[in-house]
């Protein structure tokens, strides 16, 4: 029994004395395995490639190189027999042998096996079959190419007779590979650095990701472990963990982007919500489509968070309306509550809406037809991907930043999301508009006011983006204009990411306070700035946008008593709330818990996960009682048996949350935006206009 204890542990010193020698190549590939395999957004990736054009081709190159830098790194980890006291080193045994022979062919063999098994789950048999081929010509590559090859393959000096070569220094053209490897590594850094949408107009985010495992693959291992071992030295792998956490102090480059000063710009545009809707009915009442003894509704929409899919959603929802009422629905939006992806959205329309009282919405390259312009242009904003640009400054010049101690702020990911925004915005209209300051979107333009929801890290509160000063009708919430901070001269695109700051692919943003003689100040020229808290996506505190819909209501309930004492009892102004929810399969909620809904989770790990998990749980509960508490004090505000709630729910489509979409993600959301449905009530929410 003693015996085979010893032996059980021997074999584990030496498993885990092979998983520090080839530490990079092996937790990586690990790693990326699962996420293609588990993570919803991976397997989106993997829609994203088989898309017409060179995707596919690249990416099975991508993965091609992932799958030789991990069995390149290891096997030249494992096979060099370096002086000291590993256990992979000491031991020539079956056991060790067989480790370092087949522990890198199988890592070589993962990325490109389990791309075949996901492309052949997903229905996409010739990008199964493609990606099969290119994993057996590696593995015949790797198994064969001495034989093949003999003439390139010249004796190595040997270290040992062991059962598995070994060998005690590398070749000059090995040397030569590897520099190269890594040169072409930092290469891809710059030109990322340098032009990130054009680069990821051809490299996209599952192929960046892949040249990116490669790179690091091949720098830990042969740099950081290898070229350390040799020189006599310990395995320098935790080395980037060290610089983590230590840099971390003192690098923060994610401070919230703002535009240039703008002489005799101003300061940005401020309204009371009170004084705002007063305004708002008097330029109806003055222009004739407010009447006594005629309904008029008064929306308020609530677009709820989730990424490309939120964003895509809740725009065309809004289009549709608004395209189907031949532009009379947006002339009764009050205002738009936005989280998340249903920010952008929100934004997208109340642009759109703003270009066509310019006129550029009759110019725009979008609206090239003239039918349907709001539907054909928020599909043009949107139907792109975001992700791209973001996770190549997240997995390139931003990565590096990590590990340096002075910040760059033109590493900044939130930089690479942010032009994204923009470029969508100008490519499909042919204006600046979400690269201009927030406030210029009301400029010249009765449009809707916005109200894009962020959290504050620092405290968990709502930090509010909006044309409308955000007092106390919000309580607990920032505004995000109050004069103390440093966010005046922020783009609407740097608004919307605000909200939308989607945990890791986008960080959070810093920002900054004004203060003067050592208490806070308005900021102005001259005035020192210090960093005030962090912002990260809205759906930490509630997802639905709601909350922030209800306060909104209570602001406004103060000026529809007014108007009915001083003008009458005849001028029927009824509020109405439309909830926008992408999450598939969400239903209107009842105000009833049914036990006969819900489901007990899995018991595994549940003393680690159950908090967690419960914590999560209650992003989308919150959500949802908000919701119903809206819906329940409307009632209680404006009694009567009228209609005024309206729930726009994404159904029986499952996408995942993420800023990149395949096509036929986006088709199916196109299809069942087109069906006449009663879980879509398009035909409601018409029928309450007044008539043209």
């Amino acid at each position: 029994m003693i015996s085979i204890v010893r032996t059980i542990g021997d074999r584990l010193r030496e498993a885990g004395s092979a998983w520090w020698r080839c530490f990079y190549s092996l937790t990586l590939t690990l790693l990326g395995a699962a996420g293609f395999a588990f993570v919803p957004q991976g397997i989106e990736f993997l829609r994203l490639t088989s898309q017409p054009g060179w995707n596919f081709p690249l990416f099975i190159v991508s993965v091609a190189t992932w799958s030789l830098a991990a069995w390149y790194s290891a096997r030249l980890n494992l096979g060099r027999k370096f002086a000291g006291h590993d256990a992979i080193d000491l031991n020539d045994g079956p056991f060790a042998a067989a480790l370092r022979t087949w522990l890198p062919r199988l890592l070589g063999a993962l990325p490109g096996t389990l791309v075949a098994v996901q492309f052949w789950r997903l229905g996409a048999a010739l990008m199964a079959l493609g990606s099969a081929l290119a994993t057996l010509a590696l593995l015949l590559f790797v198994l064969k190419r001495r034989s093949w090859f003999a003439q390139f393959f010249p004796p190595v000096a040997s270290a040992g007779g062991a059962a598995a070569p070994r060998f005690a220094s590398l070749r000059r053209d090995t040397l030569l590979a590897v520099a190269g490897a890594i040169a072409l590594s930092f290469a891809l850094l710059f030109v990322v650095w340098w032009k990130p949408l054009a680069a990821t107009a051809y490299l996209t985010a599952p192929v960046l990701l892949c040249f990116a495992l490669a790179s690091w693959i091949l720098f830990g291992d042969l740099v950081l472990i290898y070229a350390f071992k040799q020189a006599g030295l310990p395995s320098m792998a935790a080395l980037p963990l060290l610089l983590f956490v230590v840099s971390s102090l003192t690098n923060d480059n994610h401070g919230v982007a703002l535009r240039a000063p703008e002489p005799g710009a101003g300061p940005p545009l401020r309204r009371e919500a009170a004084a705002r809707f007063e305004a708002w009915l008097e330029a109806r009442l003055a222009s004739g489509e407010l009447k006594e003894g005629v309904e008029f509704p008064v929306f308020l929409v609530a677009a709820e968070g989730g990424g490309i899919r939120a964003a895509y959603w809740s725009a065309n929802v809004l289009a549709r309306l608004q395209d189907d009422s031949g532009g009379r629905f947006g002339r009764h939006v009050f205002a738009l509550s936005g989280v998340s992806g249903g920010s952008l959205g929100s934004a997208v329309f109340t642009g759109l809406m703003a270009d066509a009282a310019t006129g550029a919405l009759a110019r725009a390259p979008c609206n090239r037809s003239g039918a349907q312009p709001y539907q054909n242009c928020a599909r043009a904003v949107l139907r792109r991907d975001f992700l791209s640009p973001a996770v190549a400054y997240m997995l390139y010049p931003d990565m590096v930043q990590r590990f340096l101690p002075a910040p760059i702020p033109d590493a900044d990911r939130a930089r690479a999301m942010e032009e994204g925004l923009r470029a969508g915005w100008a490519e499909a209209t042919g204006n600046d508009r979400f690269g201009q300051r927030f406030d210029r979107l009301w400029a010249g333009a009765d449009v809707p006011s916005l109200l894009l929801n962020a959290t504050l890290v620092d405290g968990g509160n709502r930090v509010i983006a909006s044309d409308l000063v955000i007092g106390a009708g919000f309580p607990d919430a920032y505004d995000a204009f109050d004069p103390l901070l440093d966010l005046g001269r922020m783009s609407l695109a740097t608004a919307v990411h605000n909200s939308a700051r989607f945990s890791y692919v986008s960080p959070a943003g810093t920002v900054s306070a004004c203060r003067s003689g050592g208490r806070p100040a308005p900021c102005a020229d001259g005035v020192r700035r210090a960093p005030w808290g962090r912002l990260i996506d809205g759906g930490y505190f509630e997802n639905s946008g709601v909350e922030t819909v209800r306060d909104l209501l209570f602001a406004m309930r103060p000026v529809l008593l007014k108007w009915q004492r001083e003008k009458g009892a005849g001028f029927r102004i009824e509020p109405q709330v439309i909830v926008i929810v992408n999450s598939p399969g969400a239903s209107a909620p009842s105000g009833k818990a049914d036990p006969a809904r819900t489901r007990a989770d899995s018991p595994f790990l549940s003393e680690l996960l159950a908090p967690p998990m419960g914590l999560y749980s209650t992003r989308a509960a919150r959500a949802t009682f908000a919701i119903y508490a809206n819906s329940r004090d409307m009632g209680a505000a404006q009694p009567g048996d009228t209609v005024r709630f309206f729930w726009f729910g994404l159904q029986s489509y499952d996408t995942p949350l993420g800023w990149a979409l395949a096509d036929r993600s986006f088709d199916g959301m196109d299809r069942l935006l087109q069906a006449d449905t009663p879980a879509l009530p398009f035909r409601g929410v018409i029928g309450k206009l007044p008539p043209p």
